[in-house]
Order: C-alpha cells, then sequence, then structure tokens
C-alpha cells in the first residue's frame, strides 16, 4: 500500500483526503501521512523510511515548499518523488518548484480522480527507478545509455554558425546534467531571412531533454514555412497542450531577423528578456512582444514585436541558468553583472560575445556544480 506524505497547512486537502480515502488509488489503496508545518515534515522524514511519494505546498504561509528538503541535505538520503501542490496563481512558483526536483503538480481545489491519476503515474514511475537503483548492473548501463542520448541531443543542435559579411551568429549550450532541457535553433525561413530559437524546458535531465526535442522539432515545422514569430508560438503552445505531457512546460524567444531591411521580429512565450547591446555600450532589455510560457493552455494569442537591427548592435537571449548560476556563497551571477559584462565588451563578434560570458560564469562558479541548463545566443550587425 503505497503510502503519501502530505505537507500542507491547508485543512481543507486533509478533509477531502480523508474523505474520499477509498476513492483514492494508485495501484492499490493509498494511505496518506499529514505534515501541517515544517517540524512535522522534517520529523517523519527523518524517522519514517516507508515514504513512497510526498506532496508539498509550494504557496502555503506555513511550510517552506521545496527548500524543505534543503534541510536533509548532508543529514538524511531521502529518494522520495515530490509533487508540487498550488493553488494555480503564480505560474513562475511553479516553474520553481520544478527546477528544484519536483516531478508533477497538483492544482487546488483537486479531485479524487485527478489526485489518483496523479498518484499512480508518480508511483508506478517511483517502482520503476526504485528496481533499477537495485541493480548495478542496470544502473551503469543506463548511464551509458544516457550519455550516448547526452551526445546525440548536443550533435543536433547547430554547430556551424553563419558568419556573412554583415551580421553573425553564435550560442552556446551547456547542460546541468549529461542531458538537458534547453536548446537554440537557426534556420532559413525564406526570402533571405533567418529565424532563431532559444527555449527553456521546465526542469533538467532526461524527461527535459526528450520534452525538448518535441518543442524542437513542433517549432521547427512552423517555422520553417515562414510563419510570422507570434504564429509559430500559438500553434506550438496548441501542439504541446494537445499531447497533453503533465507538468512539462517551455519558455521560448523566437524570432526573425531580414538582413535586407535589418528588420528583426519577435515573439516571447515567458522568457527571460533578452538585451540589446549597442556598439556604445548601452544595454536595454528586449520587453515587448512577451506571452505566456508554453505548455500551459491551449488557444494562447502571442503578441509580436519588431526592432530595427543598427549597425554594430548584437540581439543577447539567453535561458536563466546564466543569471541564476551561483558561486559558493550562493550568490547568483545575476541581471546585473550580464548587462557589466555586456556593456563592457559591447564591440565583440557574437562567438567571442558567448565564449567570453561563459568563461565569466565559470570563473564566478569556480567549479560549483550547475543548479540549471545555460544557454545564450547573440545575434550581432557588424558595424
Amino acid at each position: 500500500m503505497p503510502r503519501t506524505l502530505v505537507i500542507d497547512d491547508d485543512a481543507a486537502v486533509e478533509e477531502m483526503m480523508t474523505r474520499n480515502l477509498g476513492n483514492i488509488t494508485c495501484g492499490s489503496r493509498c494511505e496518506f501521512v499529514f505534515a501541517r508545518t515544517d517540524e512535522e515534515a522534517l520529523a517523519l522524514l527523518y524517522d519514517d523510511s516507508d515514504l513512497d511519494i510526498a506532496m508539498v505546498a509550494i504557496d502555503s504561509d506555513g511550510v517552506s515548499g521545496m527548500s524543505l528538503f534543503r534541510e536533509l541535505e548532508g543529514k538524511r538520503r531521502v529518494r522520495i518523488p515530490r509533487i508540487a501542490v498550488t493553488r494555480g496563481e503564480d505560474l513562475a512558483l511553479i516553474r520553481q518548484a520544478m527546477s528544484e526536483g519536483a516531478v508533477d503538480f497538483l492544482v487546488k481545489p483537486m479531485s479524487a480522480e485527478d489526485l489518483s491519476s496523479t498518484l499512480q503515474r508518480v508511483f508506478q514511475v517511483t517502482e520503476s527507478r526504485r528496481k533499477a537503483w537495485r541493480t548495478e548492473s542496470h544502473l551503469a548501463a543506463l548511464r551509458r545509455e544516457i550519455d550516448i542520448a547526452g551526445d546525440m541531443q548536443r550533435r543536433i543542435l547547430p554547430s556551424h554558425f553563419p558568419d556573412s559579411h554583415s551580421y553573425d551568429l553564435h550560442a552556446r549550450m551547456n547542460p546541468a546534467r549529461a542531458m538537458g532541457g534547453d536548446f537554440y535553433d537557426f534556420f532559413d525561413v525564406g526570402g533571405g531571412r533567418i529565424g532563431f530559437v532559444v527555449a527553456d524546458v521546465v526542469g533538467k535531465g532526461v524527461p527535459a531533454a526528450f520534452f525538448m526535442a518535441v518543442v524542437r522539432t513542433l517549432v521547427r515545422a512552423t517555422a520553417m514555412n515562414g510563419a510570422p514569430p507570434a504564429f509559430c508560438l500559438e500553434q506550438t503552445n496548441t501542439l504541446l497542450c494537445r499531447h497533453d505531457i503533465p507538468g512539462m512546460l517551455v519558455s521560448l524567444f523566437y524570432g526573425i531577423l531580414d538582413p535586407r531591411s535589418w528588420k528583426l521580429s519577435f515573439a516571447n512565450g515567458g522568457h527571460p528578456p533578452p538585451f540589446l547591446v549597442g556598439s556604445n555600450g548601452k544595454v536595454r532589455a528586449v520587453d515587448e512582444g512577451v506571452g505566456v510560457i508554453l505548455g500551459v493552455q491551449e488557444g494562447l494569442e502571442y503578441p509580436e514585436s519588431a526592432h530595427t537591427l543598427e549597425p554594430g548592435e548584437t540581439l543577447f537571449i539567453y535561458t536563466d541558468g546564466l543569471t541564476e548560476a551561483f558561486d559558493a556563497s550562493r550568490e547568483q551571477f545575476s541581471e546585473g553583472r550580464v548587462c557589466r559584462f555586456l556593456a563592457e565588451n559591447s564591440r565583440l563578434s557574437a562567438a567571442d560575445m558567448v565564449k567570453d560570458v561563459m568563461q565569466r560564469v565559470e570563473l564566478f562558479t569556480h567549479g560549483i556544480d550547475p543548479s540549471d541548463d545555460l544557454t545564450v545566443l547573440a545575434l550581432r550587425r557588424k558595424a
């Protein structure tokens, strides 16, 4: 009988589970253990080795959300899959929870049917993983397969970049693990125009990497027909929602550059605003054309904006693995450091700008394992 620890100070959640206990199953009947404070939750996590799943409130005043599990680091190894429980009012909070280790999420008020299906899905995955952990040879084979898959993932990203007499483009992706959920891409969209993408799938590792491949395929299927950026995001979002892959969301910036007029058209699906870097060192955030992260709801419309790229001007796009890279004291690299770097290096080529900012982050983190995938792309009109 699977046992689930529910960490939530919302009495309505406990009441609903208790009232519907006979209707909630995950292969067999479920057993629930409740904790309404961090202290109660930590006591159970320390002492109870038979817990299979943890459901954690991430927008409650009474518990600390996913950060609660940091208290166990170095004290006890807890291999419990975590489901984020939220009122669904803050997508950024859901995104943060997924990046901090949540494997799925539930939105209040939840039904017994939704709870059962989520617990069953997570428990099945957990049981599969536990069987794999028990077999060392299985783990070794899986590690080799992941390494091969990671190498394949890196190979599908473009490695030869355009460098015409009038503009240059360069990008790089560093996964936090063997496989990552970030990606960049660029392609000819007809009429001498070039389309380019930077995207960040919520989460890390193998699930994010597979979802990344799905997103990249869907974007290309629409974009390479010459569709405007906003329409491309709308179509990709609709198709992702119809795929119905629980817990998988993606932020995405898509732009099209026409080197004949230097018109830069773009749409932003919940991605960190890129920076425009003038040859004089002036840096500003491109916060126009911003819409909702993709994969949340079908039928959303996305705004589109445009900018004329000036001589010597660079568009610098990144994922939040850049600004949220930590040093040993848990200080973030931050947007401020990115802006200062760009202002001081505004005349660099796209390739040198990408290479140098990556080196700057490596020096800043100084051997600390990355907490997130990191991708940057620079597109520069030559002076």
